[in-house]
């Protein structure tokens, strides 16, 4: 069974409308859910292949992202470079660098991780601004999600745990003032 197909079924059995009900109440809850989906996931495909791991971060990244409504653009290819999630569109990454994200999420357990990171950096100047998700922490100056949480080999300029990552979304969209398309019950 496919990586996508299983993180769906969970998602199902978790029920979508009521992750969404639950998100639109409390974003922080989404910390919650990752957590859960992760460990689920992780009981039923095996997580030790960085392409696995970069496959099921980034679709269930999508799937969170829609289901808060939080504003992003996802997948498209600049000058032959490929920028996984923007935050919030790729028009404010290219005007107003400091008040977007790029967000590349590690595939490859090889070394073109790093000449793709580098790639990327050509298009977000703001260190801070540029998240790179992995299973393991890697040893660059971004700010680094793992989900190995036990993991303790390289340190970024600050790791910080996938989990956490769509509260850290939406609190950098409050504090650069953009209110997305966030909807409130």
């Amino acid at each position: 069974m496919e990586v996508g197909s299983i993180l769906y079924s969970i998602i199902d059995e978790f029920g979508k409308e009521k992750i969404r009900s639950d998100l639109t109440s409390d974003i922080s809850l989404s910390r919650h859910y990752i957590q859960k989906i992760m460990d689920e996931c992780k009981n039923r495909i095996e997580l030790h292949d960085e392409s696995i791991v970069g496959l099921l971060c980034e679709a269930l990244l999508h799937f969170m992202l829609t289901v808060c409504t939080l504003p992003s653009t996802r997948k498209i290819k600049i000058n032959n470079t490929i920028l996984d999630i923007i935050i919030p569109d790729a028009r404010t990454l290219k005007s107003s660098p400091a008040k977007s994200l790029l967000i590349q999420i590690v595939k490859e357990t090889d070394g073109a991780n790093q000449s793709k990171i580098s790639d990327v950096t050509k298009f977000q100047p703001e260190f801070k601004n540029l998240w790179i998700v992995s299973n393991k922490s890697l040893s660059i100056p971004y700010i680094n999600y793992t989900v190995d949480s036990e993991e303790k080999a390289q340190r970024s300029v600050e790791k910080r745990n996938y989990r956490d990552i769509i509260v850290d979304i939406h609190n950098f969209l409050g504090e650069t003032g953009n209110k997305g398309f966030r909807f409130f019950h």
